[in-house]
């Protein structure tokens, strides 16, 4: 390398590198700025690889600054500075004292600016404090000088060979940087190019017309769907009023409000379409949608229309509405409750039998069962129900029944039966769920009186049944008895044998009279539902019972143990309870055993909703494998005893079927008997 000195001035050193001899004259400011436009870089901000370069050249040369700038007719601008103060961006004038001795040489060094006749009155270099100054060119591929890589220091100083050779790499690297960012600025109008190339092929084969105008309205573009759908050619219709052209007059303010109001469009309501009339060159009027789009292209407004034909689909969709319409009104107007969801059991539609409240059906679109329960404080209970189906329909794909027991918001218990009915595509995916709903309140009431009127039959026929055996085996021995005596009567002339033959009827007479009373009561139905049910206690009406037995409970001596304590009282027909008390206890006392004192223990236990009473005793038993299946039959007995005709047991079994009641024995000879008493559906009583 070979070193010259600039004879200008002593201080000014001028290094000279070989491979930089072929650099042209940079004179030409004109050639220069169109290079500095072209590479889009003045007054651009600034940027990391131009600032590391520059970090870079202040540390290898040992300097306090250094700066990348370019230059043209007027000034050096700074790209990237390190070291100076945030307003020092530029040196008016450019680097003119240094421009012939560096394109000469390739680098150019001023030791002390003071010494410096060009330099040492320049107000900029002063006002920063420089003294000293390296540069290096930034040479373009037309071998053009368009800006300096430069290190400052506030005192003189020399430049090594090392330093000036490394500055003049970090140089090359500003270089390489700017050739990669033309690259890039060719790239991007190729690209443009291609872009700008496909949009064209856009507009013209798009299959909506689009229309482009200036904000005023006239026409400057219109592709050829334009064309067809207006029957106007470009040509024709450039320079027009769009909106005075092709939308009729009573819809020009529509218009024109769509374009006020794209211009102040809100994210949300960006690219919304407004439906208007448009009409063609021959005047015929057509539904058209328009969708409006704004752009400002170099400080100027234009509006980009994006016009549809929806004559058919607005043809289409007035035929809809009419369908809609009309099975809606079928809809609102059938008695049964309809309600429609979709896959995820959200309500789709809901009609009047359903929600009379106009404002409760239009609050449930959109919304679940548990939402409307919470929004009308009431029980989830239903909406698990609900759902359960929902999913249970969902999953099977099969319609779906249940019965809904709810309340009217008066507190009146009332029954639907409820349907779902799931709806799929043609592919198999659900699409809604169609469900139903018809108040069966009044045929489940009528149900439930056909199921006990059946039930009153059944036992009925059976009692009847029973009655007749009872009747021809009870009562033809007394009426034999009377024929008997009748014909003794007849027979005899003796009055005094008549008259005591006539005595004999009388007791025969009232055996037959006690006999058919038993057996009149023992077949009444008593499963009166009217029967009145109110709270009672069981120690309370099992002393009344008690007291009707008192005279065979002291002549026995029996012990009786009550435990009521976990049960004290239930609802019940006191009637009923008073019935069972008094032949329960009447039959523990009738076979008690000769062997031993008698012993009867009551007792009750609640068991999930029902309650359950036990009467037990130490008596003379039963044998339950010869009698169980007659064991509560009319008019069976057991054992051998004067006063036992069969009809106590099958009473209070009636009585407790007649109230959805069970009643059953455990027992064995000689072994004592437990009944079992089951009331059911009882809620907690306190006394």
């Amino acid at each position: 390398m070979k070193y010259y000195v600039f004879h200008r001035h002593e201080s000014l050193l001028i290094i000279i590198s070989p491979s930089m001899n072929n650099i042209s004259n940079s004179g030409n400011d004109a050639e220069v700025v169109a290079t500095l436009y072209q590479l889009q870089i003045l007054d651009t901000a600034r940027e990391e690889e131009f600032d590391n370069i520059a970090i870079l050249a202040a540390q290898i040369c040992e300097t306090d600054s250094a700066v990348i700038g370019f230059t043209d007719s007027k000034r050096f601008w700074f790209k990237a500075r390190v070291g100076l103060r945030e307003t020092f961006t530029e040196i008016p004038g450019g680097l003119a004292f240094c421009r012939n001795a560096v394109e000469e040489t390739g680098i150019a060094i001023v030791e002390d600016t003071l010494e410096n006749e060009i330099l040492c009155d320049n107000p900029h270099i002063l006002r920063e404090g420089i003294r000293f100054i390296a540069s290096v060119p930034l040479i373009d591929n037309q071998k053009l000088t368009i800006g300096y890589l430069c290190v400052f220091a506030p005192t003189p100083r020399k430049l090594s060979e090392q330093q000036a050779n490394g500055l003049k790499m970090l140089a090359m690297q500003v270089t390489s940087l700017l050739m990669l960012r033309i690259e890039l600025l060719k790239n991007s109008v190729d690209n443009y190019k291609e872009v700008e190339a496909q949009m064209k092929t856009i507009f013209l084969n798009s299959i909506d017309a689009v229309v482009v105008t200036d904000k005023e309205g006239l026409v400057l573009q219109w592709n050829p769907k334009a064309e067809e759908m207006f029957g106007w050619e470009e040509k024709e219709i450039a320079g027009k009023y769009f909106h005075k052209t092709c939308i009729p007059e009573r819809y020009s303010d529509s218009y024109l409000k769509a374009l006020k109001k794209s211009n102040n469009n809100n994210i949300g309501d960006a690219n919304k379409s407004v439906e208007i009339k448009a009409v063609d060159r021959q005047t015929n009027e057509f539904d058209v949608a328009i969708g409006i789009s704004p752009a400002i292209i170099r400080s100027r407004t234009y509006y980009i229309c994006f016009i549809s034909d929806i004559t058919d689909r607005k043809r289409a969709t007035e035929e809809l509405d009419k369908q809609k319409e009309f099975y809606e009104n079928i809809l609102n107007n059938i008695p049964t409750d309809i309600a429609v969801f979709d896959s995820n059991h959200k309500y789709l539609f809901v009609n009047p039998s359903a929600i009379r409240n106009v404002e409760l059906r239009k609050y449930i679109i959109g919304k679940d069962d548990f939402e409307y329960a919470i929004y009308r404080n009431r029980d989830t209970a239903g909406a698990e129900l609900r759902r359960a189906k929902f999913l249970e329909a969902k999953e099977t794909a099969k319609e779906i029944r249940w019965e809904d027991n709810l309340k009217s918001p008066e507190g009146i218990p009332f029954t639907h039966l409820r349907r779902m009915f799931p709806v799929h595509d043609k592919n198999g995916e659900l699409t809604m769920v169609i469900g139903y709903g018809i108040d069966i309140t009044e045929r489940k009431e009528m149900e439930e009186k056909q199921s006990i009127l059946l039930k009153k039959l059944s036992i009925q026929n059976t009692q009847l049944v029973d009655f007749c055996n009872i009747v021809s085996h009870n009562l033809r021995a007394p009426m034999v008895n009377m024929l008997l005596l009748v014909d003794f009567i007849n027979e005899s002339n003796d009055v005094e044998e008549q008259k005591l033959l006539v005595s004999e009827i009388k007791p025969v007479l009232d055996n037959l009279n006690t006999t058919f009373s038993e057996l009149v009561e023992s077949i009444q139905v008593k499963e009166d539902v009217e029967a009145k049910i109110e709270q009672i206690s069981f120690v309370d009406c099992l002393n009344r019972a008690m007291e009707g037995l008192k005279t065979e409970i002291s002549s026995s001596g029996a012990v009786i143990e009550v435990s009521f304590d976990k049960v004290p009282a239930i609802m019940y027909p006191s009637k009923y309870l008073y019935s069972i008390f008094q032949n329960l206890i009447s039959n523990a006392l009738k076979y008690r055993s000769p062997d031993r004192i008698s012993h009867i223990k009551l007792k009750t236990i609640r068991k999930n909703k029902s309650v359950i009473l036990s009467v037990s005793d130490n008596g003379l038993g039963i044998d339950l494998t010869k009698h169980g299946e007659s064991f509560f039959k009319i008019g069976k007995t057991f054992h051998h005893h004067p006063h036992a005709k069969g009809f106590g047991l099958f009473m209070i079994k009636t009585h407790i079927e007649a109230l959805n009641g069970k009643i059953w024995v455990e027992s064995a000879p000689d072994k004592g008997a437990t009944f079992f008493i089951e009331f059911t559906n009882q809620p907690l009583c306190n006394l």
